[in-house]
């Protein structure tokens, strides 16, 4: 995602024109989109009258945008509970690359006469799939002369302060960023992908070592990480653990590796050990991990001075700290990752293809909840094609509902999707259910993400609300490492027909489960089996099965008909090097079609060939169904 002349103003705002004005007017800039009044810091109650908005220049006597250059320290946790966004910004402060992104003419936006300076700052938000620019003024709520929100350590550096100002500008007031996840932050400021992990998920020493290589292979891709420890009630948020740890507080991850332990003996070089470590840092700063591993515990002395120095190891007071991962499970509860996808062509790295597809729920055909629900397929639809077994990243995200240009602003929905099996030539929209392949969780969350391993193939995906009839926009990105393909399905059936060309009456359904019972040519095992479904003028391919006595497909094709008491046909290939060979046929006879009208019964029916003296022969048997329906919106 690259910002630039693109970028959505938020609430119209354009900051290149309001600075011109102000320029000409010799006039600092005051926005009257966000007032330095109360209304810009509480929406519950009213603002403590000490608190005094002022611009930096008033604050101290040298105030400077960034000094030297953008680090974690610049980010200090003041008196609003939004750790969850300091966090964020102090990882994304230590990536010159993605800092650059939500800071946009950084060496101008300064507080020198040489940068014109005007009152008026600028900083770049992702949401839900677009780049927004957001103008506020340099007026900052302070408390005896201080800053009381986010601050830098150094007291005249304000960049920290003035992009958590206009974050709040994004959600309508400070206090509306108290309580978020970090994740969401990291999105906003990066379009990354977010994911939320439960460590209870994990808790098998198998499923932990899973988790390490998830954490270690996301700190290897550049991607954010931060975690924290579930507060049970709102008397246990950001209470101290006896260990330092807080509860309901956000951490960032600095590092994820193996630390090499010091060997013993004559081969202590070739036998050592490693531990699986963290590095976390406090927003608050001081507060630490008190526990094994912590500044200068023992256990350091089982690192050789060279490996300290390589991991970087200082004991500061600096709010960062290590843990071994083990103890890191053992109290965290939850992990919030901000996936940085690689989509280069050219690269060392893994390697993504992106697929991105944005649409909207809403009511009268599309918001129709989860599949608990009747109506779950009156949601929008996408044809997904898998052209080759691959590992794929599902990313659902929706329009955040806190924020202060939404509608209606509330809490976000709980949302998932689901991913069943659908026709081969599946062209319209689905009005019955398939065999399902991965289905929720759902989640109250503003963006989920699935792993999922998929099979070669076509399926349908649709993305929802868990209750019906909840409105509001949506972003799905998909990422393969092979081919694939997505289409919305728009069309509930085909269009009328043009001109004198016949209507389309009815639908029949056809399902290719197994074939069994033929004879294979000595020495033979089974055979690559394919069938070909002809029904009218198409015919539809399956998929090729390995080589078996009892080949399975379990694979569907729906025709839209115009004669609908044509046969319908099934015909068995063995599918070989040569030359394919034809092992039988099953003809449906339509002028029976009402005995058709079920559709989930499976059939064994009787393979026939006619031979060289043109005798119909036995050669084996299909198992199958069939489903013929005249309401062209049952199938």
């Amino acid at each position: 995602m690259i910002c630039g002349a693109d970028d959505a103003p938020f609430k119209g705002q354009h900051y290149k024109k309001l600075r011109r004005r102000c320029l000409s007017k010799n006039k600092l800039f005051v926005d009257g989109e966000f007032p330095p009044t109360g209304s810009s810091l509480f929406f519950s109650r009213p603002a403590p009258a000490d608190i005094v908005w002022k611009r930096p220049k008033d604050i101290v006597a040298d105030p400077k945008f960034f000094l030297d250059k953008a680090s974690a320290d610049d980010f200090s946790q003041g008196s609003l509970g939004n750790c969850w966004f300091v966090a964020s910004c102090a990882c994304i402060a230590e990536d010159s690359a993605l800092w650059k992104r939500v800071v946009p003419d950084y060496k101008r936006q300064e507080f020198l006469p040489q940068s014109r300076y005007a009152g008026i700052f600028h900083f770049r938000f992702w949401r839900c799939g677009k780049w927004v620019d957001v103008v506020i003024d340099d007026y900052l709520p302070t408390r005896g002369g201080r800053l009381i929100f986010t601050h830098s350590k150094s007291r005249n550096e304000f960049w920290s302060a003035l992009l958590e100002k206009a974050y709040a500008k994004l959600f309508g007031c400070y206090e509306a960023l108290t309580a978020g996840k970090a994740r969401d932050a990291m999105v906003d400021m990066t379009g990354g992908v977010g994911e939320g992990l439960e460590v209870a998920d994990f808790r098998p020493e198998q499923l932990r070592d899973k988790l390490f290589d998830i954490l270690h292979k996301a700190q290897d891709n550049m991607s954010l990480m931060c975690a924290s420890i579930q507060a049970r009630s709102s008397a246990e948020m950001e209470t101290k653990l006896s260990v330092g740890l807080v509860r309901g507080h956000a951490y960032s991850f600095t590092a994820v590796t193996n630390v090499p332990l010091k060997g013993t003996g004559l081969f202590g070089l070739f036998n050592r050990e490693t531990i699986q470590m963290v590095r976390l840092r406090n927003p608050w700063g001081g507060t630490e991990w008190t526990g094994p591993w912590s500044d200068g515990a023992p256990e350091w002395r089982k690192v050789s001075e060279r490996e300290k120095k390589e991991l970087g190891l200082t004991f500061d007071e600096n709010g960062e700290f290590w843990m071994a991962f083990d103890d890191f499970c053992r109290y965290f509860t939850h992990i919030d990752i901000c996936h940085m996808m690689n989509t280069a062509f050219f690269t060392l790295k893994r390697s993504w293809k992106e697929t991105i597809q944005s649409g909207e729920w809403r009511r009268g055909g599309r918001a129709g909840g989860c599949g608990n629900h009747q109506t779950f397929l009156q949601n929008p639809q996408y044809l997904l094609e898998v052209y080759e077994d691959q590992e794929m990243r599902v990313s659902l995200e929706q329009e955040d509902r806190r924020s202060s240009n939404f509608r209606t602003r509330g809490e976000n929905y709980c949302i998932g999707f689901s991913i069943t099996k659908t026709d081969l030539n599946r062209k319209y929209r689905m009005h019955d259910r398939m065999e399902r392949v991965h289905a929720g969780p759902f989640v109250q969350a503003r963006s989920i993400l699935a792993r999922l391993d998929m099979k070669k193939g076509k399926y349908l995906l649709v993305p929802s609300t868990f209750d019906p009839n909840q409105e509001g926009e949506y972003l799905l990105r998909i990422y393969s490492e092979g081919a694939m393909a997505l289409r919305e399905l728009i069309k509930d059936v085909p269009s009328p027909p043009k001109m004198l060309k016949k209507p389309k009456v009815a639908a029949t359904s056809v399902s290719v489960h197994a074939a069994e019972g033929f004879t294979l040519p000595e020495g033979e095992t089974g055979i690559e089996a394919y069938c070909i479904i002809k029904c009218e003028k198409d015919q539809v391919k399956t998929s090729t099965t390995e080589k078996h006595a009892k080949p399975e497909w379990k694979e569907r094709a729906t025709f839209y008909r115009q004669i609908p008491t044509e046969d319908v046909v099934v015909e068995v290939w063995d599918d070989n090097l040569l030359k394919d060979s034809y092992v039988g046929s099953v003809t449906f006879p339509m002028s029976n079609s009402h005995e058709y009208t079920g559709g989930n019964i499976i059939r064994r029916y009787p393979l026939v060939k006619t031979n060289a003296e043109g005798v119909e022969e036995q050669r084996g048997f299909l198992w199958a169904s069939i489903k013929h329906t005249t309401n062209l919106m049952d199938i």
